[in-house]
């Protein structure tokens, strides 16, 4: 079934959303557009964002930086506030895992599902480089539903990941860790949301794929 959001299991669940509703049907379907767009634009989250925190670089298949469109497989190197992982020189990685569109009539909508990997740029390393184990998932989804359009973030199975062979590596996982799940990552979901939404475009949207 296409936009799923994966199942809750074990750990933290968060959600998140917002919305913004339009008089006219041609209104809300030319602001769709331009929030699909902001959400492809992975590399410019961080100008997105009302109250930017974490930056996101967006990698493709290989571990090399892009703008072009997200695609199944690539990766998103994350460096949020606060101390980075030791041992991938501060930052933490997602890979796209799935990318559901739809485009009816009535209905527009837009899902893309991230989980916690290993370090692309690292041939030598198989441990999952986040500060959440891999069973976590992170997932975004814009919709348009006649007049209204939708952004909304589903966190699921949030557990953390002590499961790395550094004692730098776990303590640092440990303190984030406990943080995200005593929500201190709904903020910065929150804004993000909120900047997908923001009806003043900016520059930034003009450089995103489309």
């Amino acid at each position: 079934m296409k936009h799923e959001i994966p199942t809750q299991h074990d750990g933290r669940k968060m959600d998140a959303s917002e919305s913004i509703s339009f008089a006219h049907l041609a209104d809300a379907k030319q602001c769709y557009d331009v929030v699909r767009s902001r959400l492809l634009c992975i590399s410019h989250w961080y100008q997105i964002a009302e109250l930017p925190m974490a930056t996101f670089t967006h990698l493709d298949n290989v571990g090399q930086a892009t703008l072009q469109t997200p695609n199944i497989g690539d990766y998103i190197q994350i460096d949020i506030p606060g101390p980075g992982l030791p041992s991938t020189d501060g930052f933490d990685y997602v890979q796209i895992e799935r990318i559901d569109e739809s485009n009816d009539p009535n209905l527009q909508a837009l899902t893309i599902t991230l989980r916690p990997c290993v370090n692309p740029l690292s041939a030598h390393d198989d441990e999952t480089k986040h500060f959440f184990k891999n069973i976590a998932t992170s997932t975004l989804q814009i919709q348009r539903i006649n007049n209204s359009i939708n952004a909304n973030y589903f966190g699921r199975n949030e557990v953390i990941n002590l499961e790395v062979d550094a004692l730098s590596d776990k303590i640092r996982n440990f303190i984030i860790g406990a943080g995200a799940k005593l929500g201190a990552s709904f903020p910065q979901w929150k804004s993000l949301l909120k900047g997908l939404l923001n009806t003043n475009i900016s520059t930034s949207d003009q450089q995103c794929p489309s």
